[in-house]
């Protein structure tokens, strides 16, 4: 029973390290792509940005997520 357990929690473990790294892969270039849009000087694409970021910062986690999926 505890061995069964343990698989369990371990496999779920793993899910959770690919997920990581995947979030990882897709998130860091595109704060990065963000970051540098902030830094602009070319007016229209940093006001672009910052829209972008006070809809983002501005919706809860959950609701982004639904609107992801569907």
């Amino acid at each position: 029973m505890f061995w069964i357990v343990t698989q369990s929690l371990l496999s779920g473990l793993a899910t959770t390290f690919e997920i990581f790294i995947l979030t990882l892969i897709f998130a860091l270039p595109l704060g990065l792509i963000l970051a540098f849009g902030l830094l602009s000087k070319f007016t229209p694409l940093k006001r672009l940005v910052q829209i972008l970021v006070w809809i983002i910062r501005g919706t809860p986690l959950m609701l982004q997520l639904i609107i992801i999926f569907y």
